[in-house]
């Protein structure tokens, strides 16, 4: 009895630990709206479809090395974007953002971002 109260209490420790350190959507989602959002002006399906990624593996491919391609493609694109993401790199918080996009391209669209 007691086993299984050990081993049921260490599953539920792992999986928590487990979510703590993997990206957040909303933490994402928080961040974008907040350097993004306000700051550029674009919505984020419009900021996914700028970008021209068709594919959840093009989209990874632009937060490589630090999202230092997706800086500088949006310089390009949207100079105010680019100074938003630069900021949420800037808080470690680039892989947040990229859940959140990766999130957008496979369907989950918070209310408002359409």
């Amino acid at each position: 009895m007691k086993l299984t109260k050990l081993l049921v209490a260490g599953a539920v420790v792992a999986g928590l630990t487990a979510s703590v350190a993997m990206a957040d959507y909303n933490k994402g989602f928080k961040y974008y709206n907040k350097y993004v959002k306000r700051k550029a002006h674009i919505k984020s399906t419009q900021f996914i479809k700028a970008l021209g990624v068709k594919t959840v593996d093009e989209l990874k491919a632009l937060f490589a090395d630090n999202g230092k391609p997706l800086v500088e493609k949006l310089k390009k694109i949207n100079p105010k974007a680019a100074k938003g993401v630069e900021k949420i790199i800037k808080k470690g918080k680039l892989k947040d953002l990229e859940d959140f996009l990766v999130g957008i391209m496979e369907g989950k669209i918070p209310a408002g971002c359409s």
